[in-house]
């Protein structure tokens, strides 16, 4: 008999809103302008654009994203564990990782069948698995493990297949960008995660949220250049460095997500002199970024990244400082963190993870081609007060 375990996620009672913020001063005219300056459009020309209003059948990213989970293993590399123990690899740790990202916003539900490992047609070997493996493929793939399966799935908005531990040939873990359907034509999912040897001998469960944030459509941010994971962002965000120290995905992300409303966001589109209060990043409630328009692809996030909850490994703290461009492709650098200490060696491994400003090292910021500073003012348990200046 199918046995069934669902896994859902809501609230978020050990991250709670910040009772205050830190702004004790008069403060000058605010160049502020509507929020939706600062809502740069998505470039449809461009794969995983990462503006507002990206189309490519995303999975929801609010409310409830539904998943049904299959195991499989293969002649040549059979399983030598149970189901049970790798659907609790994977969960609830990583539905309660979106529960605190999100804050409480979105719930991710999994099914899963872990009644047996249902036996693959082909060889691991046999499906050439390797970076660049093509889109026919890895279609094959799932639909090979569809076959394997045999039974109807109800439509759900995301699939992941998961192989045994012993299928080393199944070296690492992509997303499937296409609908997912049956060989018949019968739809299944809106897309598929495909996990391999790197989410277990590498990036344990993470590799779940990394994957499951490319259904939301959002980009990878590391290089497919073959240069450093950290070249672009450092071990901010795990949309780049999966195991970097401070893995809560960019404000400006939550933002297109819908965890962050319009009212915690402040938008700068002129030119001027203004104070701004952050809270940090990864406590709810309060306002989170300052977004500062340089044209109509282009934008720099300041936001208050601590060591806390989910970036509770963080090796420096402050505020970090990142450019969006929405005409940048996946893997080219869409975001770029600004280092504020480009004489250091950086910490944890990586030059831009010591890269926010602080009153105990740097405190100010100046990119010099857009002509804005951002300095920080004050900072307390609360958060901090910055002025950012726009010429």
């Amino acid at each position: 008999m199918m046995r069934l375990f669902r896994t859902a996620i809501w609230g978020l009672s050990p991250w709670l809103a910040l009772p205050g913020v830190v702004s004790a001063r008069t403060e000058p005219h605010r160049p502020r302008a509507d929020i939706s300056a600062c809502k740069l459009a998505a470039d449809s020309d461009v794969y995983l654009s990462a503006g507002f209003g990206y189309e490519l059948n995303c999975a929801p990213s609010t409310g409830t994203l539904s998943a049904f989970m299959i195991f499989v293993d293969f002649d040549d590399q059979g399983a030598v564990e149970t189901p049970q123990s790798l659907r609790d690899f994977f969960l609830p740790a990583a539905a309660e990782w979106y529960a605190a990202s999100s804050y409480g916003a979105l719930a991710l539900n999994v099914t899963a069948d872990t009644s047996r490992f249902y036996r693959m047609p082909a060889a691991a070997a046999s499906y050439g698995w390797a970076r660049g493996l093509s889109y026919e493929a890895h279609q094959t793939y799932i639909q090979d493990a569809l076959d394997a399966y045999g039974q109807a799935i109800p439509p759900t908005d995301v699939l992941y297949v998961v192989p045994t531990a012993n299928a080393t040939a199944i070296s690492f873990s992509p997303t499937f960008m296409g609908d997912v359907e049956t060989r018949a034509g019968v739809y299944v999912a809106k897309k598929s995660v495909t996990f391999g040897l790197d989410a277990y001998r590498t990036w344990k469960y993470l590799v779940l949220n990394h994957e499951t944030g490319h259904t939301m459509c959002l980009p990878d941010y590391y290089p497919f250049n073959g240069s450093a994971t950290g070249l672009f962002i450092g071990g901010w965000d795990l949309m780049g460095l999966i195991s970097g120290p401070s893995p809560d995905y960019f404000a400006w992300d939550k933002w297109r997500l819908g965890w962050l409303s319009d009212d915690q966001i402040e938008c700068v589109a002129e030119a001027g002199s203004s104070t701004h209060t952050l809270t940090p990043l990864e406590k709810a409630g309060g306002s989170k970024a300052v977004v500062i328009k340089h044209s109509a692809t282009d934008v720099l996030v300041a936001e208050l990244r601590t060591a806390d909850s989910l970036d509770s490994a963080s090796c420096a703290t402050g505020v970090l400082l990142y450019t969006i461009s929405t005409t940048t492709a996946t893997g080219e650098g869409p975001v770029r963190v600004l280092d504020a200490t480009p004489s250091s060696a950086g910490c944890a491994g990586d030059r831009l993870n010591d890269a926010p400003l602080n009153l105990a090292g740097t405190s100010s910021y100046t990119v010099t081609q857009w002509g804005v500073t951002v300095t920080v003012v004050s900072e307390s348990n609360d958060g901090v007060e910055i002025e950012v200046e726009v010429s």
